[in-house]
């Protein structure tokens, strides 16, 4: 009997501190909110359980924020905040979503800047060695070519420019091991169709790098009756004369 008076107690407690919370959660003025969801998120990642931001927390202050405060300033960023949110939980495409619509709904909010930021770096996180899609590295660099003055001489550029390297460098690894599985499968048109499609966002790599051109060389000559194959393989063996291997291969191609 005594336990059970305890525990009741105990229950009795929780419920008038969650009581407490909620009611403090769902008063404050819009700022007071604002301060409260940007506090949470501010919390780092720990090792501990009970470590790091309550996204449920940050849902719940964002609603109340609408709810209570349409109108407000930081209601504005409420699209922007979502983003970061799906961000922090690796729901990058949603935090891509959220992001663009802040933009479009908020052309002239002073966040812009980080929010064209942020989607870059959801893209960066997308971008991987593991399969054929190879759509994130393209459209970080399409972003990255289409960047205002007023972006680039932003604080996160810097920052943009070291993904947009590495875009790069993925999308040629990307590009020359798809067209060599389908070299291999004798699909020359999709093996050239691949280095030719990666040619619009990495011309200079792709033209600077032995394995794609050799791939690209070998395909034409496998698929163009009418392409003079001496002067091909020529030029390239002059801009790779250390390509014996290559070479050899290309040559065999008109025996």
């Amino acid at each position: 009997m005594a336990s059970r008076i305890i525990l009741l107690s105990l229950l009795l407690l929780v419920f008038i501190s969650c009581t407490s919370q909620t009611a403090k959660l769902l008063g404050g003025s819009d700022k007071e909110i604002y301060d409260s969801i940007t506090s949470e998120l501010a919390k780092k990642k720990t090792l501990y359980i009970f470590g790091g931001p309550r996204f449920s927390k940050v849902e719940d202050l964002l609603l109340t924020l609408q709810v209570r405060y349409p109108y407000s300033e930081y209601t504005r960023e409420t699209y922007l905040i979502n983003g970061d949110v799906s961000y922090r939980t690796k729901d990058y495409y949603d935090a891509i979503d959220d992001y663009e619509i802040f933009i479009e709904e908020q052309p002239n909010h002073p966040k812009i800047n980080y929010a064209k930021y942020m989607i870059i770096k959801s893209y960066s996180k997308l971008m991987t060695t593991m399969d054929k899609d190879i759509s994130p590295s393209k459209k970080v660099i399409d972003l990255f070519n289409n960047l205002s003055v007023e972006m680039k001489n932003s604080e996160y550029f810097p920052e943009i420019k070291q993904i947009y390297k590495k875009a790069n460098i993925l999308l040629l690894e990307r590009t020359v091991y798809i067209a060599n599985f389908y070299l291999k499968k004798e699909s020359y048109d999709s093996s050239l169709k691949r280095i030719i499609e990666s040619e619009k966002n990495i011309k200079s790599l792709i033209t600077s790098n032995s394995e794609a051109q050799f791939i690209k060389i070998y395909c034409i000559l496998m698929t163009d009756p009418n392409v003079d194959k001496g002067k091909l393989i020529d030029d390239y063996a002059i801009r790779f004369p250390k390509e014996t291997s290559y070479i050899d291969d290309l040559y065999e191609t008109i025996k």
